[in-house]
């Protein structure tokens, strides 16, 4: 590991006991570091993660570090190999088409529900939710609102909890993979949103959304193509025989 990536995780690490609250155990805070690590790109797809360095790093011993790995696990954030240890999760192009494609299945529905069960004072709350929303993908602005609190709080309109912990779970591996390439998340999107919670006008929320999660599909599949095409190896120019040289 970086001297700079250490120095970031142990500033994450004193971050995650003061902010959180005084109280904060030691897994919530190794977790929550780790979390924010993965999102940042300080840990970057693919890095192994070595108990003892990370143990050390973080001042944690590592029965807090193992129930970490755990839960990060469950959120698709790292993969845990009995054999090979634990390394930051990484998608190939496939696992975002997939993942696409499940999230376009669950937000679809869950976001008709939503709306058509929102009443007077639900409705309200998102409006105001929304006009205070971080833009930043690390949620980084204070006083503001995550992304994924308002889409939590939008979507438990479903009553369908359990879809709602799939799709912030799903939401929360895509983004990670925008934020590393740098890829500017809409705006308009939420605007959208907005207006359609205003005017309950679930029909038109479903195609904002397909057209929002098509184009965002689109976007990172471009640059995760572009990435596997130079990393591909050139064929080597094979020599040419004495009697191809000699025509």
């Amino acid at each position: 590991m970086s001297s700079s990536a250490a120095g970031a995780l142990r500033a994450m690490m004193a971050e995650a006991g003061v902010d959180d609250s005084p109280d904060t155990s030691a897994e919530e805070a190794t977790t929550t570091t780790l979390r924010r690590a993965i999102l940042k790109g300080v840990l970057a797809p693919g890095d192994r993660l070595r108990q003892e360095v990370l143990a050390a790093q973080l001042g944690v011993s590592r029965i807090p570090l193992r129930d970490a790995f755990r839960r990060l696990e469950a959120e698709g954030l790292i993969q845990i190999d009995g054999r090979r240890g634990a390394r930051v999760a990484s998608l190939s192009t496939e696992d975002v088409a997939e993942l696409y494609e499940i999230r376009r299945m669950l937000e679809i529905h869950c976001i008709r529900l939503a709306i058509r069960n929102l009443t007077d004072e639900g409705a309200a709350t998102l409006i105001a939710m929304g006009e205070m929303m971080d833009i930043h993908a690390g949620h980084e602005r204070p006083g503001g609102v995550s992304r994924r609190g308002f889409y939590a709080e939008l979507y438990s309109w479903s009553g369908r909890r359990r879809m709602v912990s799939l799709i912030l779970q799903l939401r929360h591996e895509l983004n990670r993979y925008h934020a590393l390439k740098d890829l500017p998340l809409s705006v308009e999107i939420h605007e959208r949103i907005r207006e359609c919670i205003a005017t309950r006008d679930a029909d038109r929320a479903v195609r904002v959304m397909r057209d929002h999660l098509r184009a965002s599909r689109n976007e990172l599949l471009t640059v995760l193509r572009r990435e596997e095409r130079v990393r591909a190896p050139h064929p080597a120019r094979q020599p040419r025989s004495r009697s191809a040289a000699a025509r």
